[in-house]
């Protein structure tokens, strides 16, 4: 591109000196000669690498979804990866476990993108477009976490009228970066507790079959009627029903055919007071640095409360942005947290009954 720069802009002045001798026709000429070199450059230059990845099962894909991502990463971008769960494993059962399916799209981008710079010698910008129930987006968000060197964007599928992809969040170390304090009154706009420093870890009373080691992280950033209520009765009872009549829709790793898994210590939660979060991804990421924080502290506090050497784990309840759930697996690749899949066919029956304070 240099070399055809250089001939271009040698060679036609030679060619205008046997038309003309008027200097603003040379003015004009060697303008446009060089608004067409840029305008060659911006077209050739690398993109990045987007990155379609779709992990609804073929039962319940979302094909309108996934064409609208492609067509998106292929307009800005040089190379598309797409990778279509339902299109790999077609049959209603696939016979892939959904952490092997996550693992296997992971090993496919790290594939990619080490061609991509054995091929440019430079560390190519990622833009993930992801479709995925939250928990699979969790779990994609810890496993990319195992390559820090790679710059990852994922878009966000904006839920306000007239808009679709907008920027989500950016997976780096700036996440880890401690609020500031303009940070700190943006969060606290949309989260009550942010405004007064982090929410209150709340102590469960002692029972029998009680995991004490376990926390509940409570997590409501999009509106979600009974969200909070029923992350709070599984926290509370450690059952994922109201009786035998409504189903939470939650579905607690390691549970037995019962659904009953004991307990927790203890509680957090963060809820927002707006329908949805604005589509804004400076917004975006410092609410998922506040959750990490949040995440960071109740731990801390349980654990001194348990006498200081107790291995504290999480089970994250979350309602709210994809970009965000993925984000904050990255963030807590290597911590003791869970996030808790929610299925909205499990959520079935009479609605949960009202809190034991209400009316």
């Amino acid at each position: 591109m240099a070399a055809f720069t250089a001939v271009a802009l040698g060679v036609v002045p030679s060619i205008l000196e046997q038309w003309t001798t008027r200097l603003w026709v040379f003015g004009v000429v060697f303008a446009g000669a060089l608004a067409l070199v840029l305008v060659g450059w911006v077209l050739q230059r690398p993109r990045g690498l987007g990155v379609v990845v779709s992990l609804y099962p073929a039962s319940r894909t979302q094909g309108s979804r996934v064409v609208a991502l492609k067509n998106a990463s292929r307009g800005a971008h040089n190379v598309t990866l797409v990778v279509d769960r339902a299109a790999l494993w077609p049959g209603e059962g696939s016979t892939q476990g959904d952490s092997d399916v996550v693992d296997f799209v992971a090993r496919l981008i790290d594939a990619q993108v080490e061609e991509l710079r054995s091929g440019n010698r430079t560390e190519p910008e990622v833009v993930l477009y992801v479709l995925a129930h939250l928990r699979d987006g969790f779990r994609l968000g810890r496993r990319l976490a195992d390559d820090p060197q790679l710059s990852l964007n994922v878009m966000h599928l904006s839920q306000q009228a007239g808009r679709s992809l907008v920027p989500g969040v950016g997976l780096s170390s700036s996440l880890r970066t401690p609020l500031d304090a303009h940070q700190r009154n943006q969060v606290s706009r949309h989260l009550d507790a942010a405004g007064t420093g982090r929410p209150r870890l709340v102590e469960l009373p002692a029972e029998a079959g009680q995991r004490r080691h376990h926390i509940a992280v409570i997590v409501r950033l999009a509106s979600a009627g009974s969200m909070v209520d029923d992350a709070l009765h599984i926290a509370a009872t450690g059952q994922t029903t109201y009786g035998s009549g409504h189903h939470t829709g939650y579905q607690l790793p390691g549970t037995d055919t019962s659904g009953v898994n004991g307990p927790c210590g203890a509680y957090v939660v963060s809820d927002i007071g707006t329908p949805y979060l604005p589509d804004d991804s400076a917004l975006h990421a410092a609410v998922t640095t506040y959750v990490w924080e949040c995440w960071l502290a109740a731990r801390q506090e349980w654990a001194q409360r348990l006498g200081g050497n107790a291995a504290v784990e999480g089970l994250l309840f979350f309602h709210g942005p994809l970009p965000i759930a993925v984000a904050l697996g990255w963030l807590t690749a290597r911590d003791r947290i869970t996030l808790v899949h929610h299925d909205l066919q499990l959520a079935q029956g009479a609605a949960p009954p009202p809190p034991a304070d209400s009316p």
